[in-house]
């Protein structure tokens, strides 16, 4: 009796079991770590131009359902990482906080899931997919930014090129979002080109079925090929019985090349190059024009237009940081105290400043927790601090609107100390500044109350400040974050940006850093110089470029001086952001959509064969499954299908 041997021709992931499973997990799991390490704190911000290169070619032979399943848990893998400050931000509710932490990371790690169920969904598509697929992520982006609850603008993709990196100037031609779709499409770029790569050449197309339901034999004897279950075909490329023709496709092969591939992990990357129409000179360009379209993308920052050219003289800008450590309960409080106290005391210090006096003098979010325009004493001592300084005032404060609500405002006082204009922060940080839904969700877990006892109320206005002369718009906090208040504020006529905040409650961790990386992001977007004024840091003054000239280290208590050029000229993404960002929903829209028809057009011509042309029943899925495990189901004449593809079958 004779014996099988079978030998691999490329080494390939299980296919099925708990091995395929693990195999899966583990590449999910990794695609999460490159990712989040590719934001700061590990920073390695080229990382995210190959980071989702794993997942995608894993889930491009499997169905969208597990290709969703573990997007979502390289989502969870990113977010959880990313997001780890969570659990120092809301250290006072104790182990609420890591409830927090695992429903935020689980509800962003949705919309991955969403995006990597796409890669297999829209695989009709074929070389479109380089357009569509970069859209519906900078589209998930875009939903998530802004929902729920306001949405949560943070660890968006374009942000891992926030220092200089290669592809950041793009930014001020398509914004944060049109950037992040390009870093997906390079991932794409590079996962096609590595699949084109091992596949074996594209082979003829597999000869009509004769009579009898077996595949006509070519001048050798051997049976034609047609793409099975998981992209193996009856007799896939690369699988030869020694000693014995190959068996036919017959109907199995018939529903398979109508129908498209049923897809397991590992597939048969020569099967699914014919599919795809990788043969040949096809083949040749995927391979050539792939790497070429990505390396054009270096020389193409160079293209995009320079950032506004500076008009005027420089702004002299004085930020002062003299935050501490906080502490809980009543102990926040005193801190509070002691934060007014040092910002009050470092101001004075500007008048043993040799030399003219500042245009501004800056305090960061919160600097004045207690409302200066409620209290006598409080508000001598801005005057006071003023007057030392010879210089306006713009500070960060916490107001009383009436009894029952608060607001965070940025208030400009005068050299003399009187109240010349103010803004008050318009976006609101969910259980950090309001409970949503407080009635129910203070009964259902009432630690949330205890830090937020009393709702903060959002401004309505957002248009720049005029300090001698030139407009500056000033974001509160994670304002910075939304792409569209920042191109607002340089539209209405801000020269320069202001980001004030006060970032205590990221502790040491990475928290700050990727706050920072949103303000450079901004800078480059809009072309304007952003200073970021942190109560215990960091502060930073940006160029339009988005490099840091100056920056302070976290919790030092110091002031920054720095003359900060403001510019007039308007970015082609501050101009026309919006339809930019219209254009690429549109496109990924049509792209689903596209693909769906596409899907069901396949389903209904795969129906109407089954039920015209062939003999015999329709194999089931779990027969066209069973393709490669096992014993091979028999083909419509009787004879025994081949192995799974790129496995070679000797007698022995």
């Amino acid at each position: 009796m004779s014996r099988l041997r079978l030998t691999g021709v490329w080494p390939a992931p299980p296919r099925r079991g708990w091995r395929a499973a693990a195999f899966r997990l583990a590449v999910a799991v990794t695609t999460g770590a490159a990712l989040a390490a590719a934001f700061p704190a590990p920073d390695i911000g080229p990382l995210a131009l190959l980071a989702l290169v794993p997942l995608l070619l894993v889930v491009e032979t499997t169905r969208p359902r597990l290709a969703g399943a573990l997007g979502f848990v390289a989502g969870l893998t990113f977010f959880g990482l990313h997001l780890l400050w969570i659990a120092e931000f809301l250290s006072w509710t104790g182990g609420v906080a890591w409830l927090a932490w695992g429903a935020l990371s689980a509800t962003q790690a949705v919309f991955v899931a969403a995006f990597f169920a796409l890669v297999p969904a829209t695989r009709r598509l074929g070389p479109l997919r380089l357009l569509v697929l970069p859209a519906c992520w900078a589209t998930l982006e875009l939903l998530r930014a802004h929902q729920p609850l306001g949405g949560f603008p943070w660890g968006l993709l374009a942000l891992t090129q926030h220092d200089a990196g290669p592809l950041l100037p793009l930014a001020r031609a398509v914004g944060g979002y049109g950037l992040a779709a390009v870093i997906v499409a390079v991932n794409l770029a590079a996962a096609f080109w590595l699949r084109t790569m091992v596949a074996t050449p594209a082979p003829a197309a597999a000869p009509a079925p004769t009579g009898d339901g077996a595949a006509a034999t070519g001048s050798d004897g051997a049976g034609a090929t047609a793409p099975g279950a998981d992209g193996a075909g009856a007799t896939a490329p690369g699988v030869a019985v020694a000693g014995r023709p190959a068996a036919g496709g017959g109907a199995v092969a018939k529903v398979a090349a109508a129908d498209g591939p049923v897809p397991g992990v590992g597939g048969d990357d020569a099967a699914a190059a014919r599919r795809d129409g990788l043969g040949g000179w096809r083949r040749l360009a995927v391979l050539v024009g792939l790497p070429v379209l990505v390396a054009a993308l270096i020389p193409a920052r160079v293209l995009v237009p320079a950032a506004p050219a500076p008009s005027g003289p420089p702004l002299d800008l004085v930020v002062v940081q003299g935050g501490l450590r906080g502490g809980r309960g009543l102990a926040l409080g005193q801190a509070s105290e002691a934060v007014f106290a040092n910002h009050v005391r470092l101001t004075e210090r500007l008048a043993l400043t040799p030399g003219p006096p500042a245009d501004l003098v800056v305090w960061g979010e919160g600097a004045a927790d207690r409302d200066p325009l409620a209290s006598a004493d409080r508000l001598a001592e801005v005057a006071r601090a003023a007057g030392a300084a010879a210089a306006p005032i713009l500070l960060g404060a916490t107001t009383r609107v009436d009894q029952r609500h608060l607001a965070t405002e940025a208030l400009l006082f005068t050299q003399g100390g009187q109240l010349a204009d103010r803004y008050r922060k318009r976006r609101l940080v969910p259980f950090g500044e309001y409970v949503p839904f407080g009635g129910f969700i203070g009964r259902l877990i009432p630690a949330t109350r205890e830090g937020v006892p009393v709702d903060k109320v959002p401004g309505e206005r957002l248009e720049p400040l005029v300090v001698d002369g030139v407009g500056v718009g000033v974001l509160i906090c994670w304002e910075s974050a939304y792409a569209e208040d920042a191109r607002q504020a340089t539209r209405d006529g801000a020269r320069v940006l202001l980001v004030m905040t006060n970032n205590a409650s990221f502790g040491d961790g990475p928290g700050s850093r990727q706050h920072l990386a949103s303000s450079q992001l901004r800078a480059v977007e809009e072309g304007r110089s952003v200073v970021q004024a942190a109560v215990t840091g960091i502060s930073a003054v940006i160029g339009p470029d988005g490099r840091i000239s100056s920056r302070t280290g976290l919790y030092q208590q110091t002031t920054m001086r720095a003359g900060v050029l403001p510019s007039q000229g308007l970015t082609p993404y501050t101009r026309s952001g919006r339809m930019i960002e219209a254009g690429l929903l549109g496109v990924a829209v049509a792209g689903v959509l596209a693909g769906a028809l596409l899907w069901w057009v396949g389903r209904r011509r795969a129906r109407l064969a089954v039920e015209g042309g062939r003999r015999g029943p329709s194999p089931s899925l779990r027969e066209l499954q069973s393709l490669g495990r096992g014993a091979p189901p028999p083909t419509a004449d009787g004879g025994a299908a081949a192995a799974p593809a790129g496995q070679r079958i000797e007698d022995r």
